[in-house]
């Protein structure tokens, strides 16, 4: 879970400093402004969303190193980044039909964020990539070491 969280909080770092030099990629708001507005707290809100998908999704990977892999680390870390990516981007098609502001106010993100063009498929795809590195190499020993079968 604390994997998760810092990988979560490492993502939303990118994010803002991405804003700073002049990129409009901000998950949260996003997130925040279906529940929300942004005069009303959304971007706290789609924070706390996106943290609580983080702490999910650190909890599959940390399933998958003790019963796929049997071992974590960075490298596992990021070899399940790539399947996260293409979850999380193929889940990035849907949002229009659940938020209420898209298309009026704000842009549709498009599947792996094709709203935002190549900078924007290139950051959703790094973002995750150092999620699932910061994951793995958080996860420590896994429990599950791989069985021999006697005969």
């Amino acid at each position: 879970m604390l994997g998760g969280l810092t990988g979560g909080v490492a993502m939303t770092l990118l994010g803002w400093i991405v804003r700073r030099i002049g990129v409009d990629m901000n998950a949260e708001l996003m997130l925040g402004t279906m529940l929300s507005t942004p005069e009303r707290g959304a971007w706290i809100i789609g924070f706390a969303i996106h943290l609580m998908f983080a702490i999910g999704f650190a909890l599959i990977y940390a399933w998958a190193f003790e019963h796929i892999t049997h071992r974590a680390g960075a490298q596992v870390g990021l070899v399940f980044a790539v399947v996260h990516i293409i979850v999380a981007g193929i889940a990035m098609a849907a949002i229009p039909a659940m938020h209420p502001m898209i298309p009026e106010q704000m842009m549709a993100p498009g599947a792996f964020m094709t709203g935002m063009g190549a900078t924007g498929v290139f950051l959703f795809a790094l973002e995750h990539l150092i999620f699932g590195g910061i994951v793995g190499a958080m996860y420590g020993p896994v429990r599950q070491a791989t069985r021999s079968v006697a005969v």
